[in-house]
């Protein structure tokens, strides 16, 4: 219980790796379902199947980006943890620039093709995709342009959001709208009631309002992860391309992490400016955790013979030998929290090898017995990552 990463659900697994959700993931989210429904009863479960369904879906499969290239750089995925302010793939790749940097864009391709699908689908339809992330209503009622009549297309079902002002001819936004006795309709907006008429803009079907809304979720978090920030997306490419021009791990982390301080105080920013909580939970995740890098190379927490990657509890908990000076003064709160993390990782690094010792024993006696075809395409990266590492080891010795 005194690690707050630890209170999460097994929800299921899916290629070797275990998907959990976090509680507070799930708190939050009956939370602002309630909030939703509150606010406008009669569109909260447009809100559901974009914020919860939609967004869980495709930040899932984001991850599930991470480990698979984690894997195609002769790495391995373990787990998926779905929490607040996104989700984390724990994986474990080699210690070099070229692992990290493909292990860092497998999440972001991910995006890409998803984007690029739904492209595919609205472009055959005759419709552009809404590029647009800054105008919320380009996600509930999109305006699309259709690209073979050059004209506006709206959804074409009941309750439509949008109507033509009757006096001035402009496209107004309002879900409030009446009917007087001669007919005419009334829409409100900012409190004043206008005479609209309804457009006569292209309407498009549902299939092609979801897949609008699939795209601009996705374009949205693409952008957002390729923010250079660390440990966002961006902030991992940024180190993993400084690391790769210099050879110098310690100058391409310091560089990434001074790079998430300017944007957290960014978001913080903002956070203020538009009433937030969000974006200043977010600013203040990366603030901690640019600091506890900066922390980790200055305590020497970083092997060059050890694996670095996604992996959360090793990426961010991998600290190195302590400070055995006297002190005057009882250590402080995070000395003692990175001492514990320490310990915890060894005590379960040391575990996990010992498993791993047991396991290679079990496949050369499968090996011995029905030979080496025998083997799973998993049982085979395993007995490649135990040569590798056994390798490594015999390396330094010399």
């Amino acid at each position: 219980m005194r690690d707050p990463f630890s209170w999460s659900l097994p929800l299921f697994r899916a290629f070797g790796i275990q998907v959990r959700i976090h509680i507070i993931y799930i708190i939050l989210t009956l939370g602002l379902i309630l909030r939703a429904y509150s606010q406008d009863p009669h569109h909260w479960l447009d809100f559901v199947l974009i914020w919860v369904v939609m967004l869980f879906v495709i930040i899932l499969l984001h991850e599930f980006g991470h480990c698979f290239a984690a894997r195609r750089v002769n790495g391995d995925a373990e787990e998926i943890l779905m929490w607040p302010l996104g989700g984390l793939a724990y994986c474990s790749v080699p210690h070099t620039a070229r692992a990290n940097l493909v292990t860092a864009v497998g999440g972001p391709m991910v995006n890409v093709w998803i984007c690029l699908a739904a492209t595919v689908a609205l472009f055959i339809a005759g419709f552009l995709p809404p590029m647009n992330i800054f105008q919320s209503r380009q996600l509930y009622q999109p305006e699309l342009h259709h690209w073979k009549t050059g004209t506006t297309a709206l959804p074409g079902f009941g309750n439509l959001a949008y109507f033509e002002d009757a006096n001035t001819g402009k496209l107004i936004h309002s879900y409030q709208l009446f009917q007087l006795d001669d007919g005419s309709l009334v829409a409100m907006k900012d409190s004043k009631a206008i005479r609209v008429i309804e457009p006569e803009e292209v309407r498009y079907p549902t299939w092609v309002l979801w897949t609008a809304r699939l795209f601009w979720v996705s374009w949205m978090l693409l952008l957002f992860n390729l923010l250079p920030a660390f440990p966002l997306d961006g902030g991992r490419i940024l180190q993993c391309l400084i690391w790769g021009r210099t050879d110098d791990f310690k100058q391409a982390t310091t560089i990434a992490c001074y790079a998430g301080f300017a944007t957290a105080f960014l978001f913080l920013l903002i956070s203020f400016w538009l009433n937030e909580t969000m974006l200043l939970a977010l600013g203040i995740f990366i603030l901690i955790t640019c600091y506890q890098q900066l922390r980790m190379l200055e305590m020497g927490g970083y092997q060059e013979a050890g694996a670095f990657g996604y992996d959360f509890s090793k990426g961010y908990g991998a600290f190195g030998a302590d400070d055995d000076r006297p002190r005057k003064k009882r250590e402080g709160f995070i000395r003692r929290w990175v001492k514990a993390k320490r310990e915890r990782r060894l005590r379960k690094e040391k575990e996990q090898q010992a498993a791993d010792e047991i396991r290679l024993d079990e496949l050369l006696e499968k090996i011995s017995r029905e030979g080496k075809d025998s083997l799973t395409s998993e049982e085979r990266r395993f007995m490649q990552r135990m040569s590798d590492r056994k390798r490594d080891r015999t390396r330094d010795n010399s």
